[in-house]
């Protein structure tokens, strides 16, 4: 974990990413927000970009999602939200590919 958050200081831009499992982010990346808690004063200044994926097709069932990425931001000092991307109805291999939200993360990453 220290060379994550050693990574996450050095960084530009972080991408914060997660499948969601009953509306909520999965629990690696919960267990990745907790783990900053010892340096996050030195997390200062930084783009990020929020994705959440889910099998259901409906993006306001992913807000609690991106709620709590907010909640982690809203702790750290001059975080600038750069952009959500919410890939609905993305349940079997591959279905992110058919999705509008594939191209918005590729725009997005040329973006930056």
């Amino acid at each position: 974990m220290t060379d994550i958050l050693e990574k996450m200081i050095a960084a530009d831009v972080i991408v914060m990413a997660t499948p969601v499992y009953f509306y909520t982010m999965c629990g690696q990346m919960k267990t990745l927000i907790d783990r900053c808690c010892a340096r996050y004063p030195a997390i200062r200044n930084k783009e990020f970009y929020f994705i959440a994926t889910a099998a259901v097709n409906s993006k306001p069932a992913l807000e609690r999602t991106i709620e709590g990425f907010r909640g982690f931001t809203s702790c750290l000092t001059g975080p600038k939200e750069m952009g959500v991307i919410y890939g609905t109805g993305t349940w079997n291999i591959g279905d992110i590919r058919k999705s509008t939200a594939w191209k918005q993360a590729f725009d997005m990453g040329h973006k930056s």
